[in-house]
């Protein structure tokens, strides 16, 4: 009986964060139609401002579940001053092994004020997500379908219009496609024939970039973006004390119940200009930095005591104080309760809830 009551108070860690953020979407969803009837007659600047304010609360409120609430410690190496210089807008690209490596972004954008200017790059499948994918669509995310049915043309065209309307932008890239599963056998088998194919090393820590989104990217906003960020992250209690090998990094839920109390993160900032823009070069321009991104994971899970759980070189604890986090916690959860709180608000709810889900779902299909 005590095991399934701490089994269950367990749980509650990831039920009550996860139905706060979740149960927020239709607030978050009348607010921002509100604001785009508004803001109908006003310059697109001043639509794009707004939008942008309103993405960065609601990113505010996903960082007080998972930086404040869960209590994890950012460990962040590499190009630390680039962080708390000033707001540029940038292509992100990152090693991807679990739900909560776009979170990471997320805490790396909110120390350069740029939450609103997240834009991700995501799989198709999640336009249909319920107010989500409609909403991550109308404030210029870029889905693709993977591997044969991949549209260059739509997403090229989508990109271009980060440059064509003047958004300020993070433009997020997870190159792997997929994410990393140390315990896939599949995932093995193709980095080894990869390598096999290519006369070089076999990945351990990562899957083979892919270069499609990075060089349409380059492409399309190359003369729009100043940098290139290049993220690696490792998270800790990702290792089997007893064998030593590799763990699956934490799902949102585990996080949420403070699986990994620790986040790794080496970032480095490449100039733009500095980055090929050949296909060719920047194919070993991005399969280098995935090498790179290999050795440091290779560090981060060695078992040499003297490396094991940390990436080299000088670290800094990421910042994010609880006075930028909780006034988000305070408006969504005070609407929500508001909401709830009358028959005619929980009518209107389940409304937004339903009719905006089914309309952002044809809406996606029509225009897809």
């Amino acid at each position: 009986m005590m095991l399934s009551l701490v089994v269950h108070i367990r749980s509650l860690q990831w039920v009550v964060p996860a139905a706060i953020m979740m149960g927020s979407a239709p607030c978050f969803f009348s607010l921002w139609s509100a604001w785009r009837v508004i803001s109908a007659i006003l310059p697109r600047r001043v639509y794009i401002k707004g939008d942008d304010l309103l993405f960065s609360v609601y990113m505010r409120l996903v960082l007080f579940f998972f930086h404040t609430y869960a209590r994890v410690k950012i460990q962040v190496y590499g190009d630390i001053d680039v962080l708390y210089s000033k707001k540029e807008n940038a292509v992100y690209i990152s090693n991807h092994q679990c739900t909560v490596d776009w979170v990471i972004a997320v805490m790396l954008a909110s120390q350069q004020g740029s939450l609103g200017s997240i834009r991700f790059v995501l799989k198709d499948g999640l336009r249909f997500f319920p107010l989500y994918g409609f909403y991550f669509k109308q404030h210029s995310c870029i889905f693709v379908k993977r591997s044969g049915k991949f549209k260059p043309e739509n997403a090229q065209r989508d990109i271009a219009k980060l440059k064509t309307n003047q958004l300020p932008t993070w433009l997020v890239i997870f190159p792997e496609g997929t994410r990393f599963k140390p315990d896939l056998q599949e995932n093995k088998e193709k980095i080894d024939m990869f390598a096999i194919e290519q006369g070089v090393s076999k990945f351990d820590h990562v899957l083979i970039p892919r270069l499609k989104a990075l060089q349409l990217s380059l492409q399309e906003i190359g003369d729009y973006v100043d940098a290139v960020y290049d993220v690696t992250i490792a998270y800790s209690n990702t290792q089997d004390v007893e064998t030593g090998t590799r763990t699956s990094a934490p799902g949102m839920p585990e996080f949420l119940q403070k699986s990994s109390p620790e986040v790794h993160i080496h970032f480095k900032k490449f100039l733009v200009s500095d980055v090929p823009k050949e296909e060719s070069k920047l194919k070993e321009w991005l399969f280098e930095r995935f090498m790179q991104k290999d050795l440091l994971l290779s560090h981060f899970y060695s078992k040499n005591p003297d490396e094991h759980g940390k990436f080299p070189g000088n670290s800094q604890v990421l910042q994010i104080g609880k006075r930028s986090t909780l006034p988000a916690l305070i408006f969504f959860g005070s609407c929500l309760a508001g909401v709830l709180a009358t028959s005619e608000g929980r009518s209107l709810y389940w409304k937004v809830a339903l009719f905006g889900t089914v309309g952002g779902c044809v809406w996606m299909s029509l225009t897809s």
